[in-house]
């Protein structure tokens, strides 16, 4: 099959399932270069590969320029002729502005995220280019049961062409897995936003420190909800502040230092840091939340608890941290996973039939369209 993939966002996300893809299939990834160098760095080169990437220059809608993506991507998949187009929801890109040209094509969206974040921010723009893109899929992919049942009450439309397809492990390709960590490193990753539970983390972490636990915190990365927290932050001396972008080559380096990924997370849908965690063999401590539960097993490759109670949190974290050999064995079963129901293999075939579904449902729509001759 020739497939056709979309990422203006989530690049190294959709970048490990066209290479999966690509071990049958034929793949063309469109994403936008500034997009895809930071989360890939340089993008690896395989002699047998059916997958090829275009890269846009990232021009916005401001720009008297943008009609150019346009005009890549219709050129593009002239030449490639798509059996299938899979598009990563995002709200800026300019498959948006090229999706009428394109009903023609089965159609697949992932939903990341099928209800905003608490705390996020989005314009009348974003919601009508999320809305446009969810009217026309013929089917859609989302990252749990919990969310397949959510996203079908708010979008009654796509019920019954929802499936649930787990998320992959992402992060640097690493083998074997170095399984030696700091003692008592605590990593909290990524954006730094309302929804991600910072305050509850620092809650469970002076806890701990009344148990005299060793611990020690990394926060990396940077956001909206840090202003609150900057300044108690710096000055306490159980953790380590690293406030900026985290570069692709950074990222290995702070989940080894890791003896635990933590995610205190408010809410959620599903979590692109438990994907990198399965990727480095971290045990995790969550909150049960959106469909986390589906990449982090209570009691085999980590704990969760319930959202907002830091002492849940706390005690799940010191259990890891006391005992190491069960830490270790979290690890080994987080491997576990990614060579097993999470690996993008397995991932790349459910895809495939999800594509193969979205082709029945355009030839059906296509046949009743077609004028009654009499």
């Amino acid at each position: 099959m020739r497939i056709a993939l979309f990422a203006y966002h989530f690049a190294e996300y959709t970048y490990r399932l066209g290479s999966a893809l690509s071990e049958h299939h034929e793949v063309l990834l469109f994403t936008f270069k500034d997009v895809a160098e930071p989360e890939l760095g340089i993008l690896p080169q395989r002699k047998t590969s059916n997958l090829r990437v275009f890269m846009h220059n990232g021009r916005g809608l401001k720009s008297p320029w943008f009609i150019l993506n346009i005009g890549e991507i219709l050129h593009e998949l002239k030449k490639f002729r798509p059996e299938v187009i899979h598009y990563q929801e995002s709200h800026y890109c300019p498959f948006v502005a090229a999706l009428a040209f394109l009903t023609k094509y089965p159609l697949v969206l992932t939903i990341h995220d099928h209800l905003p974040h608490s705390g996020a921010r989005q314009n009348n723009l974003d919601r009508w280019q999320r809305n446009f893109l969810r009217k026309y899929a013929d089917m859609a992919i989302v990252h749990g049961k919990r969310i397949r049942e959510e996203a079908e009450i708010i979008l009654p439309w796509l019920k019954g062409r929802i499936v649930s397809v787990p998320h992959g492990p992402i992060g640097k390709l690493v083998a074997p897995v170095n399984k030696k960590w700091e003692q008592g490193i605590l990593l909290f990753f990524g954006r730094l936003e309302k929804y991600k539970g910072l305050p509850y983390l620092i809650d469970a972490v002076e806890i701990l420190k009344q148990q005299g636990v060793p611990i020690k915190t990394i926060v990396a990365g940077k956001g909206n909800d840090l202003k609150a927290y900057r300044k108690q932050i710096k000055h306490d001396a159980s953790f380590e502040l690293i406030e900026r972008y985290i570069n692709f080559d950074e990222v290995q380096l702070l989940f080894e230092r890791a003896n635990i990924v933590v995610l205190p997370y408010t809410d959620a849908t599903q979590s692109g840091v438990a994907a990198m965690a399965l990727r480095y063999g971290r045990p995790v401590v969550a909150t049960d939340v959106g469909s986390i539960a589906e990449m982090v097993h209570h009691g085999y490759n980590g704990y969760l608890v319930p959202p907002r109670d830091a002492l849940a949190f706390a005690e799940a974290a010191k259990k890891l941290v006391v005992d190491q050999s069960l830490a270790q064995l979290f690890a080994s079963n987080a491997q576990l996973l990614v060579e097993r129901e999470m690996s993008w293999a397995s991932i790349a075939a459910r895809s495939f039939e999800v594509y193969c579904s979205a082709k029945q449902i355009r030839r059906k729509r296509r046949l009743l369209q077609k004028p009654t001759r009499f």
